[in-house]
């Protein structure tokens, strides 16, 4: 399994507008406008802000349900993934499976590993095209 890098880290905010103009005042980050949004299938808004050669996405529950929703129900805001780029996720997946992992099959390039298989950390495998 060759990892390139960490890709992005995930956060869950209550107030997407909020977070942004906060790490755009604090740290002087920028909201890259050209992705993010709303993303009905999966009941999120989200925003991405460059950091170098990896990205923090702000991720706000619009619907009463699903994993950020329930994220946000539990443990409020804060640090909800940490997203890792890898070369092949097919590859990947059946390298941490070799090992016992659990890991959810690859769907549009993106992976996740069960947290229990992470030490607690909800990470996502992505491979970029």
């Amino acid at each position: 399994m060759r990892v390139k890098r960490i890709d992005h880290v995930g956060i869950v905010v209550k107030d997407l507008d909020a977070a942004l103009t906060t790490y755009a005042r604090n740290f002087g980050f920028a909201a890259d406008a050209s992705r993010g949004g709303d993303v009905a299938a999966l009941g999120i808004r989200n925003a991405f802000m460059p950091v170098g050669e990896s990205d923090l996405e702000f991720i706000q529950a619009v619907a009463d349900e699903g994993p950020v929703a329930q994220f946000a129900k539990e443990r409020g805001e804060g640090t909800f993934m940490l997203s890792i780029e890898v070369e092949d996720i097919d590859a990947a997946v059946e390298r941490l499976r070799g090992t016992g992992a659990r890991v959810g099959s690859p769907n549009n390039g993106v992976a996740f590993v069960s947290a229990k298989s992470a030490h607690g950390v909800n990470l996502q495998l992505v491979q970029r095209k």
